[in-house]
């Protein structure tokens, strides 16, 4: 469905508090059809209506929300709001508006500002892994700290990073780099090597950062301002890893020939569409997509961030694909706060970075919601979970199983029965020595997804601004569908209809008053007798026109002269004269001039073709007026007009 309503455009990204009116928003400012509306709604839609610097009067409004309300009302009673297709759009942009409303909004700001400040920065680093199981036991983390600890102290100690890595690093790329990641900048590291990578001055070693690989010892060895996004082509011939010798010099003799070839002016894009390995680019000549700091591997963005002039190109590159010659096209700042948002917030949203702000947003709904554990419970679940309970292989004993509930906030409550039944149902997970954990985690994520269930509940009731959202969206698709019925199928189908309209009316849509005509100007100062004696001679012999022109296209003059039709309106200087048969004396630009109107046309209806799509436009508002008259003798309609000034004080003041 697509809502064509300009009353009506609902706005996807909101924050829950919006402060709209000194009026009460709950006061009812009017029915229609015993549907209450209530001002906050209508001063809301009466804002959003408004254009700049022109404000339209409230009543003139009024009529025309009550008009769109009268037609939900007939959607209604049609049943438009009951299908499966209405509904799910409905939920599907419930669901979407909701995620809005149900996280710390505050604490997702915070990681948004944080990520965007780190875009500003790229780090180059080194780091030397110490890895560690998925499940490590307490004694394989203290070994890896330890032994992180002690390449640590190495390093402070004077040793070199490199060597140091090269001896210990766990991380397999060490044999290559040496340790060095190359610059890389937000969002290219796992979470917690950024955070620490960040916190560090350049020089500086980092305590042992754990991360799911195990434990990193992280050196900053620079930090830079961002230099933002550049866009490359580039030419390739690939060498695959562990190619002998004789491939390599081959791939290396056509990628010098090829440069060879680009210093003696050949094309670089007819180049990289001949030579070039990478077939993803070769037939764009080379072209890559835009791409900034830590997303090519280094030595080809070391290389291509080097170029500073459009249009040059590098020496040939080795990477491990290969050999690149690469060519700069364009360079991109980095984007401003508001111009990143979005990409920020996909990253968020797609990280585990969201679920700070959601494990926020549910502490503060524990506390509002008076959140308590009924800690007998909990521990007896702890005292009667083993290995076989959390593999799924058994369940609980209910007989010795204490009643009541495990948890309860607001009216709200889960019994410890329930909680069984819960953890009964889950996905076996791996054996873990500590049950407390297992029943601490458990109930974490009921109590998660039950609060944050019983919150989206409670949308419309806490935040008016979500409900009049819901409310605009769902009335702005009825409309939809109801205009579709009653005034746009009804036009396109009622061919007889629309020509009996234009029947009717068509002397409301009239060709323009013209003349057929022959314009004489003669471009010379104060020329006007001798142009109309030269015109009186000559009009009455044969080659009227050769005559005059060969008489005063002379050096010091030029004659023009210009047959054709004026429309009124078209022409300051035509529209002047009397529109009669005949030659009168004018003036062109100022020019003196003579028109021989040969004839007047008088207006006409225009063809249907001509004006069909202001017939549909007229046709259709007939219709639609009509169905208004109708919906008006319909449905009930009061307005409360205590309250409408009310709002027009409010209105007025601001």
């Amino acid at each position: 469905m697509k809502i064509q309503s300009s009353l009506l455009t609902p706005v996807l990204i909101l924050l829950p508090v919006i402060c709209l009116s000194q009026v009460p928003d709950s006061k009812i400012l009017m029915t229609v059809d015993g549907r209450k509306v209530q001002a906050g709604e209508f001063i809301r839609m009466y804002k959003k209506s408004q254009e700049p610097e022109k404000k339209m009067d409230i009543d003139s409004y009024l009529q025309q929300y009550i008009v769109f309300k009268l037609k939900v009302a007939e959607a209604i009673n049609m049943g438009y709001d009951t299908t499966k297709a209405f509904r799910n759009e409905l939920t599907g942009y419930r669901n979407q508006l909701a995620q809005n409303y149900l996280t710390d909004t505050q604490v997702k700001e915070k990681l948004l500002q944080e990520a965007y400040e780190r875009s500003l920065t790229e780090i180059n680093a080194g780091h030397i892994l110490i890895s560690l199981k998925q499940k490590p036991s307490p004694e394989d983390t203290l070994q890896a700290w330890n032994k992180a600890m002690e390449v640590r102290e190495r390093i402070v100690r004077g040793e070199s990073f490199e060597q140091v890595a090269r001896s210990t690093s766990d991380d397999k790329s060490v044999i290559i780099n040496g340790g060095n990641l190359g610059y890389f900048t937000v969002f290219q590291m796992i979470k917690p090597f950024e955070d620490a990578a960040y916190s560090l001055k350049k020089g500086e070693v980092s305590m042992p950062v754990r991360t799911p690989f195990g434990y990193h010892i992280i050196m900053v060895t620079d930090k830079c301002p961002s230099k933002g996004k550049i866009k490359v082509a580039h030419i390739m011939k690939s060498v695959a890893p562990g190619s002998d010798e004789k491939d390599v010099l081959q791939a290396q003799r056509t990628i010098m020939d090829v440069y060879e070839k680009l210093n003696k002016g050949a094309s670089f894009s007819e180049l990289a569409a001949q030579y070039s390995d990478h077939k993803e680019s070769s037939s764009k000549g080379g072209e890559l997509n835009w791409f900034g700091t830590g997303e090519m591997i280094s030595e080809f963005s070391d290389a291509a961030f080097a170029l500073t002039d459009t249009g040059s190109y590098t020496k040939p590159v080795r990477t491990i694909f290969g050999w690149h010659i690469i060519k700069l096209l364009g360079r991109k700042a980095p984007e401003s706060f508001e111009e990143s948002r979005s990409y920020l917030e996909s990253k968020i949203n797609h990280s585990y970075l969201n679920s700070i702000s959601k494990k926020s947003f549910i502490e503060k709904l524990k506390k509002e919601y008076n959140y308590q554990i009924n800690t007998d419970a909990f521990n007896w679940f702890v005292k009667n979970t083993d290995t076989l309970i959390i593999l799924g292989l058994k369940k609980y004993n209910r007989n010795n199983m204490p009643k009541g509930n495990i948890y309860s906030f607001s009216n709200q409550h889960f019994t410890t029965r329930e909680f069984a039944n819960y953890i009964e149902k889950q996905e076996p997970v791996i054996s873990i020595k500590d049950p407390s954990g297992f029943i601490n985690t458990s109930l974490e994520k009921k109590v998660s997804d039950h609060i944050v269930i019983y919150e989206n509940s409670l949308l419309e009731k806490k935040y008016p601004e979500f409900r009049y959202l819901m409310t605009e969206f769902r009335d702005g698709m009825l409309l939809f569908e109801i205009s579709t019925k009653k005034i746009w199928n009804v036009v396109n189908e009622d061919s007889a209809g629309l020509h009996n309209y234009y029947e009717k009316n068509k002397n409301e849509y009239l060709s323009p008053r013209a003349v057929e005509a022959k314009i004489y100007t003669l471009k010379a100062v104060n020329g006007e007798k001798t142009l109309s004696s030269a015109y009186k001679k000559y009009s009455k012999k044969p080659d009227t026109d050769r005559r005059l022109l060969a008489k005063f296209n002379k050096k010091d003059t030029l004659m023009t002269i210009e047959e054709g039709k004026w429309n009124k309106g078209e022409n300051s200087d035509i529209d002047r004269l009397k529109w009669n048969t005949g030659v009168q004396n004018l003036h062109i630009n100022g020019f003196p001039a003579l028109i021989n109107i040969k004839k007047v046309i008088e207006p006409v209806p225009l063809k249907f073709d001509e004006v069909q799509g202001e017939m549909v436009m007229g046709y259709q508002k007939l219709i639609e007026d009509n169905w208004v008259k109708q919906l008006k003798d319909k449905y009930s309609y009061n307005v409360d007009n205590n309250v409408l000034e009310e709002i027009k004080r409010s209105l007025n003041n601001e």
